[in-house]
């Protein structure tokens, strides 16, 4: 008998417990505004979405879900020491909301590097609140963040300018990770001995990335040796009237599109090019493999990461001398290899230094 009371007492605590949370999430709303997000041009169409506290005196903790669209995926990054990592999606995130406050808590986009260039490409990102609990008058505030761990590196494959080396070749982009903080950020240019030739101090918004250098050269990005978080303040704002809200209409997917780093001028791309995402398998006569992806929810929705996406260039149109970098595999007539790289973002993305990329050229 003893045993059942405890196992009824402990089960309507539980219950209680859901509860207060489910009124918890209740009372935080999702807007995504026509703010832009800082560094966004006025065509880019990334928009700051902010969380509001609904209730006017107490304290809630939020737990957000920030994933990509199309769902779940995954990036190849360098950490802040610059060693490869795999960036995936979903991620979550918790902000606490003071009494009817509203603050940003992350932006419509961000950025990872794009399999061809000048890049990178723009990703979806669709947040969603997850969980939420009161937050007890006299609670300590939470722990600081890690800010180093939220600063990673894109590398954009694919930039003429940028030559081959002991490092994959390609374009350092700085990565805020962070969905709602600004970063700053302190890293050493380094020569080809390891000397420094400079220091670079960025400081990016929430979300953003920034142009640094070249991945081999004289002049090339070490690892990160200091990094701040700054995060901004939140507005009071008064609850709206029952009832509550509407579901949060989060904008459309589109397919990502290459961004001008607001600092640096854009790297030109030549011809425009003609490319289609196609289920793996076979490349039409007239196309070529240039870059594949793992989506769960397309092709066979695989539930472990397989390339089961491939992205596909038309050749047809390409005038003589043209050059295309394709993942390597049999060279189309009329067609010359004049180079071979590794890139561990594309093709395959094989971790060990090997040449899944191929530059080839129109004859005629």
């Amino acid at each position: 008998m003893t045993r059942y009371l405890t196992l009824l007492v402990l089960a309507m605590l539980l219950l209680a417990s859901r509860t207060v949370s489910a009124a918890a999430l209740d009372e935080v709303s999702l807007e995504v505004s026509r703010d832009l997000c800082a560094g966004a041009g006025a065509n880019d169409k990334n928009f700051i979405v902010y969380a509001t506290n609904l209730n006017s005196n107490r304290t809630i903790d939020a737990n957000f879900k920030y994933d990509s669209s199309p769902a779940q995926q995954h990036f190849i990054l360098f950490d802040a020491g610059l060693n490869p990592i795999t960036d995936r999606f979903p991620k979550f995130h918790t902000r606490r909301l003071a009494p009817s406050e509203t603050a940003p808590i992350g932006c419509t986009y961000t950025y990872r590097a794009s399999p061809r260039p000048p890049g990178p490409l723009t990703v979806p990102i669709v947040i969603a609140k997850q969980s939420a609990s009161y937050v007890e008058p006299n609670a300590p505030e939470a722990t600081p963040e890690d800010a180093r761990s939220f600063a990673a590196f894109l590398l954009q494959g694919d930039i003429n300018e940028c030559g081959p080396g002991a490092k994959p070749p390609g374009l350092f982009y700085l990565v805020n990770l962070h969905p709602f903080a600004r970063l700053s950020a302190s890293m050493n240019l380094l020569d080809d001995h390891g000397t420094r030739v400079s220091v670079l101090s960025p400081t990016l918004s929430a979300l953003s990335a920034a142009r640094i250098a070249c991945s081999n050269g004289p002049s090339k990005p070490g690892p990160i040796t200091a990094a701040t978080l700054e995060v901004p303040p939140g507005v009071a704002a008064s609850p709206p009237p029952a009832p509550p809200a509407a579901k949060t209409q989060l904008p459309e997917p589109r397919e990502p599109q290459p961004i001008e780093a607001p600092t640096l001028a854009p790297l030109p791309l030549g011809a425009v090019l003609r490319t289609q995402n196609v289920c793996a398998g076979s490349v039409p006569p007239g196309w070529i493999k240039i870059n594949d992806a793992w989506n769960p929810t397309v092709c066979g929705s695989p539930g472990t990461i397989t390339y089961n996406v491939w992205t596909i260039q038309q050749l047809i149109d390409q005038p003589p001398g043209a050059v295309i970098h394709a993942c390597r595999g049999p060279v189309p007539a009329s067609w010359a290899v004049v180079g071979t790289i590794w890139n561990p973002t594309v093709c395959g993305h094989p971790a060990t230094n090997q040449p899944n990329v191929m530059a080839i050229k129109r004859l005629n």
